[in-house]
């Protein structure tokens, strides 16, 4: 090879290693990771959600932190301003995307909050496309992503063949623990129907797969039940913040059912002391609801 023509490639290729260096780092100066972080029953700020995301994405991170707690004592607020916090999330996220183009942008959520609170951040965060989820293990004390095979696990249903001719169900979903009898009819006197989780564990979660697939078991029983004239229901879901998370995502807002999902207290003379009714199958606006309220009937 001539030895001007080997100077020529010499000096070519650092030059077109530093354009695509060049590149690819314009590229991901465009990417933004909006993090939502929900605090409400943690007693500390703990390790933030937004500097584990850092570690693991690229681009630029943009927290938006729910902090349902009260920021003198740190106790968990009222329900309704909960809710006023929540929506003011929801507005926050929207704006965000809207600052830039939508294929640059990727949405993460993660939290811990009251079981209410947590599905109807889901619901409202249903339409924004991909979302990666984080949850709290609380074994290794830090957050972690929720991915990887499912297992196979399903829920067992009981009771939906007895149902017939009733607005209204309670509906208790156990993902990680089991809902006592005893307590449901602290607050309840509706007949139930009962999804109970094959091998119930906390450590059940790490699986987006398997989130989704029972999320899908889920909502298959929801139509079920609204097939047999079922207008409400009244949700106890004990699961992790994740699942949650991931059932409220999934409900459908047009088709399906009111629903009403519950806060449990344990000990408490009434278990489950209040829920949070759901914007959807025509409700504009989630409302606190503090007894079960009787549905509204067609013809009324």
């Amino acid at each position: 090879m001539p030895e001007t023509l080997s100077y020529q490639i010499d000096l070519i290729c650092p030059i077109g290693a530093d354009v695509r260096h060049i590149g690819e780092a314009q590229a991901q100066s465009k990417l933004r990771n909006i993090v939502i972080e929900a605090r409400g029953l943690r007693d500390d700020n703990g390790n933030p959600l937004a500097d584990t995301v850092a570690k693991h994405q690229k681009g630029s991170v943009v927290p938006i932190l729910l902090d349902l707690r009260n920021r003198l004592d740190g106790q968990v607020i009222a329900p309704e301003r909960a809710l006023n916090e929540i929506a003011s999330m929801h507005r926050s996220v929207l704006q965000n995307k809207e600052d830039g183009d939508r294929a640059d942008l990727t949405t993460i959520y993660g939290g811990l909050t009251s079981v209410p609170y947590t599905f109807l951040t889901g619901v409202l965060l249903d339409d924004e496309g991909s979302i990666i989820t984080y949850d709290w293990d609380r074994a290794q004390e830090k957050w972690r992503k929720i991915e990887g095979p499912g297992d196979g696990a399903q829920f067992h249903v009981d009771g939906v063949e007895a149902i017939g001719g009733v607005p209204e169900v309670v509906f208790a979903t156990a993902f990680s623990y089991p809902i006592q009898d005893d307590d449901l009819a602290t607050t309840f006197d509706l007949p139930s129907v009962r999804l109970t989780l094959d091998g119930m564990s906390s450590d059940a979660r790490w699986s987006q797969q398997k989130q989704n697939r029972l999320a899908q078991e889920f909502l298959e029983v929801v139509k079920n039940l609204a097939g047999k004239g079922v207008m409400r229901l009244h949700l106890v879901l004990a699961a992790p913040n994740s699942v949650v998370f991931t059932f409220g995502r999934r409900y459908d807002t047009r088709n399906l059912p009111e629903i009403v999902v519950y806060h449990y207290q344990r000990g408490a003379p009434v278990a489950y002391p209040w829920g949070v009714s759901m914007p959807i199958a025509g409700l504009n606006d989630a409302k606190v609801v503090r007894d079960a309220e009787p549905v509204a009937r067609a013809d009324e």
